[in-house]
């Protein structure tokens, strides 16, 4: 008999979170487990447009077959401003099953702190994570692919880092990555 897969969704800002869910999709099947992570680019804006766009996938494009939908979202979206703060963002996507994940400031900022050492950094703005990353990734291009993701890092690299970072803590819980508690 054969078991069917979880099936996850992902609506992400950009190409780089799309990679990022594709490498974790790579770990998922190294790991063997039986899930599917389904992502798709909303092309960035603002906080509710981003949720905008993630119902519109949910509803209209069969992404309802999933088990869960979590939105990647950056924290420094912010200055996109539709109006909504990031606890709004939560509060209405609750409404509709939809999780938040939010980078804290970005997703550079994770792979910064996905170096080991470098766990648990906190930024105070995109800037000052630009200049880390260039430090310790100086060949980084945005948009990185998976591939070069799976290169660059572990499964132990996102381990450790979630350690100090709740949002990937969730992440990789829902993933089967951690069990939860």
């Amino acid at each position: 008999m054969v078991t069917l897969r979880r099936r996850a969704f992902y609506p992400v800002e950009g190409e780089g979170e799309q990679s990022f869910i594709k490498w974790l999709q790579i770990l998922a099947d190294q790991a063997q487990l039986n899930i599917h992570l389904d992502s798709k680019v909303l092309g960035g804006g603002g906080y509710k447009t981003m949720l905008e766009g993630a119902r519109f996938y949910i509803e209209r494009k069969n992404r309802k077959k999933s088990e869960s939908c979590t939105l990647l979202i950056d924290v420094d979206r912010s200055n996109h401003d539709d109006g909504w703060s990031l606890a709004k963002l939560i509060t209405e996507a609750a409404k509709y099953n939809i999780t938040i994940c939010a980078q804290k400031p970005n997703l550079e900022g994770l792979f910064v702190r996905l170096f080991q050492s470098k766990e648990n950094l906190q930024f105070s703005g995109s800037g000052d994570v630009k200049k880390e990353l260039r430090k310790l990734w100086p060949d980084y291009k945005k948009p990185v692919n998976a591939s070069i993701l799976k290169r660059k890092f572990t499964l132990r690299d996102l381990w450790r880092a979630a350690k100090f970072d709740p949002e990937l803590h969730r992440l990789l819980s829902t993933i089967g990555f951690i069990n939860k508690p």
